[in-house]
């Protein structure tokens, strides 16, 4: 019965301790995600890096901080090489400049907050998502130098003067 009991809680941990990590961490600067799409976080150097995806569709890769730089701005990059057109529109604030490519790329700046945005475009569909999703975009705080950590509590032993990239 002692055994029974205690394999039951070792299941029960592994249960809760499981859909913690399955949780998803929010999209950078509160983007609304359409139904359907996911948020990962992945490692980056000395900027934040990550993805949002629909499974078996459309694939947004981020590069966010000051030394991401401006995908949009930059001539000798390649992010825009073979561009057929270019939009600036201000969103929540703040520039937001689309350039799509004869590769079907489209990329999104937000010079002011360092983030950028981009994806390979397979149909109307996919450009509409990514616009409607990039439109809800916030301001992020002016990104550090150093890389700090997505998001530091209040009165945490990191600080409290780290930006949120995503609501806490």
């Amino acid at each position: 019965m002692k055994l029974a009991r205690q394999i039951a809680a070792l299941l029960f941990m592994l249960l809760a301790v499981s859909s913690l990590m399955a949780q998803e961490a929010p999209p950078p600067g509160r983007i609304k995600l359409l139904p359907g799409y996911h948020h990962e976080i992945r490692q980056g150097i000395d900027s934040f890096v990550g993805i949002i995806s629909k499974p078996g569709g459309l694939e947004i890769q981020y590069d966010i901080g000051e030394m991401a730089g401006n995908y949009a701005a930059c001539a000798t990059c390649g992010w825009t090489k073979g561009e057929l057109w270019r939009k600036v529109q201000v969103v929540n604030g703040q520039r937001m400049v689309c350039v799509f490519t004869k590769e079907k790329r489209l990329v999104v700046s937000f010079p002011q907050s360092h983030a950028n945005f981009y994806a390979t475009i397979h149909g109307g569909d996919e450009l509409a998502d990514m616009l409607l999703m990039m439109a809800t975009f916030q301001r992020l705080p002016r990104t550090p130098l150093v890389k700090p950590p997505l998001c530091a509590p209040a009165g945490s032993a990191v600080g409290t003067s780290a930006p949120c990239l995503s609501p806490s």
